[in-house]
């Protein structure tokens, strides 16, 4: 069994320490903050409770844990556990003067939150199957478990840019997770010489990637050696100003592959001067117990369930067996179903204490269970998680925590996960598609991996008369010995997720024997398909037809990104741009080809309609209005001398309506497509355009002590994202040093506004409540 030393004593204390005199009142909370990030305690986003992440090295974790972990989140007022797709537990939903004894009753049970989050190394991965595997040139759960020891117990493990991702896989042809994270560690066996394949810089976050190979192969014995290089690197060349551009990939894009790679073999050689060797140390083997059946029988549907749930191991007469957990998450408000799965826990820890990992597919693997346990675990199990008796696809979709908890979501994607999982349910193929992937991200951002997937889906704002929820497609990921992400194949409204889906697996399935593996047949003939579908769904019916469009799976309020938090400000703003951006190239298209007069005067006045629309929201603009729509963009681009006068009537004529004969004015349209596209790609990082930042802005009058110069905004009654655009307007319009004060509605304004701000580089200097607003107070850096 693989057990941690005890490295985390003194921090876990101190944590203690604080978290307690903060929920007494004795410590500011910037200054509990700052303490708890390292550890893994978060705020919840929405309503305000807190969780701690629970560091479970590789998924590992005995029963006896698990089951300690159920008693400690029921007896602090916790009605959730959560799995992680980084093989971490959850508590969610405790009080803030809960955690100090959480964090006391993990540590008696060998556990700890350090490093699950902040600027730090983050939980490392491992193939849950590692050491059980068919195939595997050797496990590497024992160097996983010496290199946590080793970076969790280093200083400097906490100072970094950016969170630092390590993932091991046990085999080339098992890369996975190695593959996109920063620092991959692929087993590999050379000239009877055990040793790993080591991958740099690799992400599924936004500028997704897979990694870069650093070295071939890296001798066993210096791999804390080829770490610590890693480590060096980004500690020094790392942006520490930019979080956005902060992860360890940023360096290959702003150095280049050749000159990070060259650096990284400087560092290398000083650390295989200065640092330990591993040494590697078997495992005291556990002798796994001779499980005695009292012949109970076969239950109802154990033959499906052996044959889809349940995998032999290399070891003979024992198998591993999958236990979905929907999203990854356990409830502890049901005393009978918690009860359940405390039953099945003390079966399971009959068996062994290695016998239980959580996967990145947020579910768990039992491992080392004689093959006469398995009708006695299979009736427990059926009793906890009724979904067994489902198809093992419907139970294995990803999903992220999605907009109804996180801050940075756009989209519900639990919400869609569950109606994807109805439709699979229904499909006849899906028992024959057990192996596929399917992963939902509510956002941009990867917290549902979603282009690793088979077939992936990341949220974003659609746009029609209205906002609605909508879904980029992922399809195709390899996670082999040569790593390749999925390709981005257009977007879909996210009502029409699950059919798409259905009609996407079900060709599969008619094609699976040419194309074992799905990325193959994306390459040869799904793309197509996907693309064609995407053509099929793209007209979204207006909300008087079918609001059912304009309300996300599982929402009872109609769809918008107000109250979306700290990347949503801005993810928000761009898919808002890109929106007419791919209207305007698909109306160029259909122009080529439409010979209809009545349809041809629509398209022109759609094109030209999306083209003044397209940058409205970077001036902090919300027509209300098709009319509006021109008026504000006369005001604000061509009254501002960032579009030429002369497209100043064409513009007057949209406002005037849609029943004008536009195609006497085609190359005009055109034009002023061109034009406002080309303005876009001059925009800057703080919104403004190539032709205004010749504009200087006047300099301040010279008195005999510094001034600094204070600006106002009024954004009260102006909703997310229009208020974090307006102020970062001022921003970008003001210099470094200034000062500027905001007026925020209370509620989301207030809640989001100032985290966007903060991300961008700007220093808050306070929020304070007044009446029913607040005044916020910004120095620009």
């Amino acid at each position: 069994m693989y057990t941690l030393p005890e490295t985390l004593s003194e921090d876990i204390k101190e944590l203690a320490a604080a978290s307690g005199s903060f929920a007494r009142g004795e410590l500011e909370p910037a200054a509990f903050k700052i303490r708890r990030v390292p550890m893994g305690i978060y705020e919840q986003r929405r309503d305000g409770s807190y969780m701690v992440r629970i560091r479970t090295t590789g998924g590992i974790i005995t029963p006896s844990q698990l089951l300690g972990i159920i008693e400690i989140a029921r007896s602090n007022g916790s009605d959730l556990l959560h799995i992680t797709t980084r093989q971490e537990i959850q508590i969610q939903n405790i009080a803030l003067p809960a955690i100090e004894r959480i964090l006391e009753e993990l540590q008696r049970l060998g556990l700890s939150s350090k490093g699950g989050g902040g600027n730090t190394v983050r939980n490392i991965m491992l193939s849950p199957d590692s050491g059980i595997a068919h195939g595997e040139a050797f496990d590497p759960t024992p160097h996983l478990v010496a290199l946590t020891s080793k970076l969790i117990a280093e200083k400097d493990s906490f100072t970094l840019p950016r969170k630092l991702k390590i993932a091991l896989a046990s085999s080339d042809e098992q890369t996975d997770y190695a593959g996109v994270n920063d620092i991959g560690l692929v087993a590999r066996v050379r000239d009877g010489e055990r040793g790993f394949r080591l991958l740099l810089g690799g992400s599924v976050a936004t500028t997704p990637t897979v990694g870069w190979e650093a070295s071939e192969f890296v001798p066993e014995e210096d791999i804390f050696a080829a770490v610590e290089a890693v480590k060096q690197l980004f500690s020094q060349h790392g942006n520490r100003r930019n979080r956005h551009k902060a992860r360890l990939r940023h360096i290959f894009y702003t150095l280049g592959e050749q000159r990070t790679l060259e650096l990284f073999d400087d560092y290398y050689r000083q650390a295989l001067l200065s640092t330990p060797k591993y040494v590697h140390r078997e495992p005291e083997g556990e002798s796994i117990p001779e499980y005695r059946s009292n012949d109970i029988g076969f239950g109802p549907g154990f033959i499906a369930w052996e044959r889809d749930y349940t995998a032999p191991q290399r070891q003979p007469g024992l198998r591993s067996v999958r236990i979905p957990v929907l999203s990854g998450n356990i409830p502890l408000n049901n005393d009978i179903a918690v009860e359940r799965l405390t039953r099945l826990l003390r079966l399971v820890a009959q068996l062994g204490e290695d016998t239980v990992r959580f996967t990145p597919r947020q579910d768990i693997l039992l491992r080392n269970i004689h093959v006469p346990a398995l009708p006695a675990l299979h009736d427990l199990i059926r009793e906890w998680s009724p979904e067994v008796s489902e198809p093992l696809l419907a139970n294995n979709i990803v999903s992220c925590t999605g907009a109804d908890t996180c801050r940075l979501g756009i989209c519900l994607s639990k919400g869609l996960a569950a109606a994807l999982r109805r439709k699979l349910i229904r499909l006849p193929e899906t028992k024959e598609l057990s192996g596929l992937r399917l992963h939902i991200s509510g956002c941009p951002n990867s917290c549902g991996q979603q282009v690793w997937a088979d077939l992936g889906f990341s949220g974003k704002a659609g746009r029609s008369e209205r906002l609605y929820p909508a879904y980029r497609i992922h399809a195709g990921a390899r996670r082999g010995a040569a790593p390749q992400l999925a390709r981005s194949l257009g977007e879909i409204a996210a009502r029409d997720v699950p059919e798409f889906t259905a009609r996407v697996l079900s060709d599969y399935h008619t094609k699976k024997e040419r194309y074992p593996l799905f990325a193959d047949y994306v390459d040869a003939e799904g793309g197509q398909l996907i693309e064609r579908l995407v053509g099929e769904y793209a007209e979204v019916p207006p909300f008087d037809e079918d609001k059912n469009y304009y309300y996300d799976w599982g929402a009872d309020d109609l769809f918008t990104i107000a109250g979306r938090g700290v990347a949503e400000c801005s993810a928000g703003l761009f898919d808002m741009i890109d929106i007419d951006r791919a209207a305007i190239a698909r109306i160029d298209e259909e122009l080529s080809k439409e010979l209809d007069p009545t349809r041809l005067r629509e398209l022109y006045y759609q094109q030209l309609f999306s083209a003044a629309r397209m940058l409205l929201v970077t001036r902090g603009a919300e027509p209300k209005n098709d009319r509006e729509t021109f008026t504000l963009f006369e005001e604000l681009f061509i009254d501002a001398g960032l579009v030429s006068d002369s497209f100043r009537e064409l513009v007057r004529l949209g406002a005037g309506g849609r029943d004008y004969p536009f195609g006497r004015h085609r190359e005009q349209i055109a034009a002023l497509a061109r034009t406002v596209g080309a303005l876009y790609d001059t925009m800057d990082d703080s919104l403004q355009f190539k032709a205004m930042s010749t504009v200087e802005a006047p300099k301040p009058q010279r008195t005999d002590t510094p001034v600094v110069e204070k600006r106002f905004k009024d954004l009260r009654g102006t909703a997310c994202p229009m208020n974090f655009v307006q102020a970062k307007i001022v921003l970008s319009q003001m210099k470094s040093d200034e000062v500027l004060e905001i007026l925020l509605d209370d509620g989301q304004p207030i809640a989001n506004v100032p985290n966007s701000i903060r991300n961008e580089g700007h220093q808050v200097i306070e929020e304070v409540k007044v009446d029913d607003h607040w005044r916020v107070t910004i120095k620009k850096r």
